[in-house]
């Protein structure tokens, strides 16, 4: 087998996530994270979490008749925040007590068809 041939051997053998190509911040200065189709960037603000969405081509996705429901780890324990939309492209939630500059957990959206994606946040 050539070198090249190898290379891309190589390349297809690499897991999925390693292409992924959301930037690691996002538009409102939060982490970001690919879910499905959507970049999902989470900026917590005292006890509200504001979740922006995104498309890969970097697009604001209007949120309505979006939902979802955020994991987040707060002071060691999971603290479970629903959200729903805000605005043009957010979902927005409240904790019972303020959240970390850099959040940790998961985020699940829900789409108006009823489809569901999920970003990690480590």
């Amino acid at each position: 087998m050539n070198m090249k041939a190898a290379m891309i051997l190589a390349m297809l053998a690499v897991p999925g996530i390693a292409f992924a190509h959301a930037p690691k911040v996002g538009h409102n200065g939060g982490p970001q994270a690919d879910a499905g189709s959507f970049h999902v960037e989470l900026v917590p603000d005292g006890s509200v979490l504001h979740v922006y969405l995104r498309d890969h081509s970097d697009k604001a996705i209007s949120t309505e008749g979006y939902k979802g429901t955020a994991v987040l780890v707060v002071e060691g324990k999971a603290e479970r925040i629903s959200l729903t939309p805000d605005g043009e492209n957010k979902l927005k939630g409240t904790a019972p007590t303020p959240l970390p500059a850099e959040p940790k957990g998961a985020v699940q959206i829900t789409t108006p068809a009823g489809g569901t994606v999920q970003a990690k946040f480590k």
